[in-house]
């Protein structure tokens, strides 16, 4: 017995040091340019807007000489990343701009220093109402007229421009799945053994106007009965592009929640521990979409998903094993084998009366 207790020490502590070590992560970037990665309008048909594209030249040492053109763009995945569409033969996609989007040829910006160029957008008479959207793209070589085929949105500078033509439109949204997520391998968890962290939930667009998603979500454990409410489900007003099935990302806890030594709350939107329980969990979602001048569209839907961490795991494993080591115990006491008198083994015996 004190051998078997040894062991249930011996594998707590285990679980505890592990429970301890840190995770660490780190991440850079550098550019030499700053630019605005979206702009949004909207424009009346028959109307143009006038605006400016303020570019920053983060090198010290030198000018920054940049050519400017107007592609399209659609999706690559459920993940959001745009997918430019640099063939200059390419037909203009359904929604868009580049008929409308006017930008200068190149620019050139002083070493530190920003430069703002003329841009405008000029939606002609008759046009439908919905999305239409185009890209920006800014290189420091002139557009290779034989280029073509689609690269990612990382290949070059870019600012997305987005229109939304008012009127009646063909708003049509799909909810697809909710659970707990795996940024990192990108799917969907219906057992994890880590806390979960963000929940996912996959949009299909089947309208004409990109949607932003707002809304409500909220977590229940259901073997403790604790609530978590999700801050934000839409942080960023991500869009779900006209045609794609887009899956969104929610922090059930975000940086910004945790109060600093200041009292203050610190910024961002990066994704913490909520302190979450093991067990069951039921995730519901209450979501919104439309534009201004439609009805606004509800879509609601409900998951579940097991949070047990391998600590838990272990503990219920070893607190099975101890419940069954007494039950064993207890039935072999009880069918008569043997049992103890005074600290001692005893076997059973039967005395005979002589007649």
């Amino acid at each position: 017995m004190k051998s078997f207790k040894s062991i249930m020490l011996a594998a707590l502590a285990v679980i505890v040091v592990a429970a301890c070590v840190p995770v660490a992560s780190t991440s850079a970037q550098s550019s030499s340019l700053s630019i605005a990665p979206k702009k949004t309008y909207l424009i009346e048909p028959g109307e143009t807007e006038k605006d400016k594209l303020n570019i920053r030249n983060l090198d010290g040492t030198s000018d920054l000489t940049l050519y400017l053109r107007v592609i399209d763009f659609t999706y690559t995945d459920e993940t959001g990343t745009p997918k430019l569409m640099l063939d200059t033969e390419a037909e203009p996609t359904t929604w868009s701009l580049r008929s409308y989007l006017k930008v200068p040829e190149s620019v050139t910006v002083p070493k530190g220093k920003s430069t703002s160029v003329d841009m405008s957008v000029t939606m002609p008479k008759g046009i439908g109402a919905g999305s239409y959207y185009s890209a920006i793209v800014y290189s420091t070589s002139a557009p290779d007229a034989t280029g073509k085929g689609n690269v990612g949105l990382a290949a070059s500078g870019t600012t997305l421009a987005f229109v939304t033509v008012p009127g009646e439109m063909n708003e049509n949204m799909n909810f697809l799945k909710l659970g707990a997520y795996d940024s990192t391998a990108k799917k969907y968890m219906y057992l994890a053994t880590n806390e979960p962290q963000v929940i996912g939930y996959t949009l299909e667009n089947k309208g004409n106007v990109a949607e932003a998603p707002v809304g409500s979500m909220t977590l229940k454990n259901l073997l403790f009965g604790f609530e978590y409410k999700v801050p934000q489900v839409n942080p960023n007003k991500s869009l779900a592009l006209i045609g794609q099935t887009r899956t969104f990302e929610a922090c059930v806890k975000t940086a910004s929640q945790d109060p600093n030594f200041n009292g203050d709350t610190n910024e961002g939107n990066q994704c913490v521990s909520a302190g979450l329980w093991p067990g069951l969990y039921s995730v519901n979602a209450e979501l919104f979409y439309g534009q201004n001048g439609n009805l606004t569209k509800e879509m609601h839907k409900n998951a579940h998903f097991w949070y047990l961490p391998l600590w838990f795991i272990v503990i219920v494993v070893l607190a099975l094993l101890v419940a069954a080591f007494y039950i064993w115990r207890t039935v072999v006491a009880l069918r008569g084998g043997s049992f103890k008198i005074g600290g001692r083994p005893r076997t059973r015996t039967t005395s005979r009366r002589r007649r």
